[in-house]
């Protein structure tokens, strides 16, 4: 009967915390069809939040959504949000970058750390031009 007591009480207390709750997971559903309306390279990097490499490339991802608007997406897929999604590209860790042609195809696929370089290279091979390099002598 004790044991019983004590299993509510941690139920409770990780259900009030939030970890059992959908309500996170449904703002971060991404929506391929929406993302493949754009007619742009995509660049998808599965992972999650507490994922010690995920979060050494969440700035590297930043500066080449940046880098990149309007000519591609780069964009984060929350593994947690989009099970559906990690099944369909058959994600087996994380973090894993996965490079779509703008029709849907998968062009390049990644499974680890990523760096900017290798990122550039990609796209070019996609057909995009390299960025500027920024405080490059001229």
């Amino acid at each position: 009967m004790r044991r019983i007591n004590l299993l509510v009480i941690f139920a409770l207390i990780f259900g009030a915390l939030g970890f059992w709750s959908n309500a996170d997971a449904q703002e971060k559903q991404i929506n391929l069809q929406a993302l493949f309306a754009k007619r742009v390279p995509i660049m998808l990097e599965f992972g999650r939040g507490w994922c010690i490499p995920c979060k050494y490339m969440k700035p590297i991802l930043q500066d080449m959504a940046k880098t990149y608007a309007g000519k591609a997406i780069v964009t984060t897929v929350d593994m947690d949000a989009n099970k559906a999604l990690v099944r369909d590209f058959k994600i087996r860790m994380m973090p894993t970058q996965v490079f779509l042609t703008p029709d849907g195809k998968e062009f390049f696929r990644n499974e680890g750390t990523l760096e900017r370089e290798n990122i550039i290279q990609v796209f070019s091979r996609m057909g995009l031009p390299a960025p500027a390099m920024q405080g490059a002598a001229r």
